[in-house]
């Protein structure tokens, strides 16, 4: 903690700019720094920050919290498009302006190259991408609906789930595979056994309490007496 300390008096010592007294220590305050566009020179960086925020703000927080060093900030504030409360539907609104900044470093810095798709599966990129896509055209859907039209469901995209469920159902029709009691559920992955009163899914290996069978056995005694 010491030398924390020590580390933070002597950036303010070195300060090139003339340090304010007010301190704050739990800030609730979000700041997103955001990819640069294509053509963009490496020694500016764009930040999307609250709207109360000013320049000096964005220096010293890049200063005290990342000792990177700023010659400039530039802010504008961004009108957003009028939109409908709720999607497509709802009354019609304007969102909160956005305020944007871009700072002018002292040390130029380049974005890394994003990875490869293949090399995106250890952050659930198939995941995000097929949640995405779902997104996308259920909102299309419901802005198609809110104008009054019907979707029919030849529209709609056939998931590899629904193909598959689709195949075995044409294999059973035709007589190619037959379904009987104990095979092993391919969805379900679980197996299923028969019962006098119908069909249950049980787990495999599981131990069997002998008081509970013990019981179940008496109440069904108990039943068929009093059917009697």
């Amino acid at each position: 903690m010491a030398s924390v300390a020590k580390t933070g008096a002597e950036a303010l010592r070195n300060a090139p700019f003339r340090v304010g007294k007010k301190q704050i220590f739990l800030p609730n305050h979000v700041i997103t720094f955001v990819r640069p566009l294509p053509k963009q020179p490496p020694n500016l960086a764009t930040f999307i920050v609250p709207l109360e925020f000013n320049k000096l703000d964005l220096r010293d927080y890049l200063y005290h919290v990342y000792n990177v060093e700023v010659t400039g900030v530039r802010s504008f504030v961004n009108q957003r498009m009028h939109e409908q409360r709720h999607g497509d539907v709802g009354n019609w609104r304007r969102p909160k302006s956005q305020k944007m900044m871009i700072a002018e470093l002292a040390k130029p810095f380049v974005w890394p190259k994003p990875p490869a798709e293949d090399a995106r599966e250890a952050f659930d990129y198939a995941m995000w991408k097929k949640q995405k896509t779902a997104q996308e055209q259920d909102t299309k859907f419901q802005g198609i609906r809110a104008q009054g039209e019907v979707v029919p469901p030849s529209q709609f995209e056939v998931t590899k789930d629904r193909k598959a469920i689709k195949a075995r159902q044409s294999k059973f029709l035709s007589g190619e595979e037959t379904w009987a009691p104990g095979k092993v559920n391919a969805f379900l992955n679980s197996k299923i056994v028969p019962v006098e009163e119908g069909w249950s899914e049980v787990e495999e290996n599981l131990p069997l309490d002998e008081s509970a069978e013990a019981a179940a056995e008496e109440s069904s005694s108990k039943s068929s007496e009093t059917r009697q």
